[in-house]
């Protein structure tokens, strides 16, 4: 290539980066002005018809302190319950662009899919997500969200998102958002934590990959941070600690990430103690993926994926959630038609 058509090709994407931006911004300004984000909160009441089926939300508003430009605060809290024998959403309260995309039920269990949706998109630099989801005794849930989220450049001010799952007696949560992109000069700070009944059953996964390789762009300056707790009667089971900066030597060690830059994990509580079930899990395997799973001696089972692709990532932890489906949640394991649309 002439020293001209690289310059030319260096413009062109440089123009493509800021058209981009200028985009996600105007985006995000015109989300303001639909969900109210920066004048009022909202508090959603969700009615039911005699079956319980959803219908209206009734919503009402109060004032609030106005949102700098630059960041959003938002937040969604869920009360899932079961009536009858379907699992519905019973209550609702979402301030800024967080809140309920659909709820849908895939067959006649009664089991509920639940669509999150967050409107703009994307997470920028200052940024602050809170969801909280409370599932209520014989309550099964399925959550997911109907795309990848996406972490922006960060500006100098860090994003962050909380997540709390909790889980009450007899109840089911199955947690599978997919998957977590972290943009060059990001800064991510996440935050997931479960409180599970001793008969309660669950299970989830996160998945993160570093940088856009299809767009050229690698993960080449900020950082990660990610913390994951779970807990069975207030008595902590697991807890996992991550901070890789860009710069980090774990990413290249063989000890680490070994040059991967997509790594998921799954976890699930409540399986019964079936060695044939286990060694089904560890004979999968996914070209390019390197998968590994872990029981330990109180019942919980965690896999961790190293690969190159979310695709090829999301695929092995899927045939996982497949296999320990029937046994965990005594359903098959189809995965949403969210996730192939």
């Amino acid at each position: 290539m002439t020293q001209r058509n690289k310059r030319a090709g260096a413009s062109y994407q440089g123009y493509v980066n800021q058209r981009m931006r200028a985009s996600a911004w105007q985006w995000r300004n015109l989300c303001a002005i639909l969900f109210h984000a920066a004048p009022v909160a909202c508090s959603s009441a969700i009615r039911r018809m005699p079956d319980g089926g959803p219908t209206t939300q009734n919503t009402e508003c109060r004032k609030a302190n106005p949102l700098s430009s630059r960041e959003w605060k938002a937040r969604l809290a869920i009360r899932i319950a079961k009536r009858g024998q379907r699992t519905i959403v019973e209550h609702a309260h979402h301030f800024g662009p967080l809140r309920i995309q659909k709820a849908l039920y895939p067959d006649t269990s009664g089991q509920m899919d639940l669509l999150l949706l967050h409107p703009p998109g994307g997470i920028a630099g200052g940024d602050q997500l809170s969801i909280n989801i409370d599932v209520g005794s014989g309550a099964h849930a399925r959550i997911s969200t109907p795309g990848a989220a996406k972490w922006y450049r960060s500006g100098g001010h860090p994003a962050g998102q909380t997540v709390a799952l909790n889980l009450q007696g007899g109840s089911v949560l199955e947690w599978l958002p997919q998957e977590a992109i972290i943009f060059d000069d990001a800064d991510v700070r996440s935050e997931t934590r479960i409180d599970c009944a001793d008969d309660s059953r669950a299970c989830g996964w996160d998945i993160w990959m570093l940088g856009r390789k299809r767009s050229g762009e690698h993960f080449s300056s900020g950082e990660m941070r990610q913390h994951t707790r779970l807990y069975r009667e207030q008595t902590l089971l697991w807890s996992e600690r991550v901070r890789l900066a860009a710069d980090d030597p774990l990413r290249t060690s063989a000890l680490g990430w070994n040059g991967a830059n997509v790594h998921g994990n799954f976890w699930a509580l409540g399986l019964p103690l079936d060695e044939s079930l286990l060694q089904s899990c560890r004979e999968i395997r996914r070209d390019g993926v390197h998968l590994g799973i872990t029981r330990f001696d109180h019942g919980l089972w965690v896999a961790r994926a190293l690969g190159h692709s979310a695709e090829s990532v999301r695929a092995a932890l899927t045939e996982i959630w497949c296999q320990l489906r029937p046994a965990l949640c005594n359903a098959p394991g189809i995965p949403p038609r969210i996730w192939s649309t």
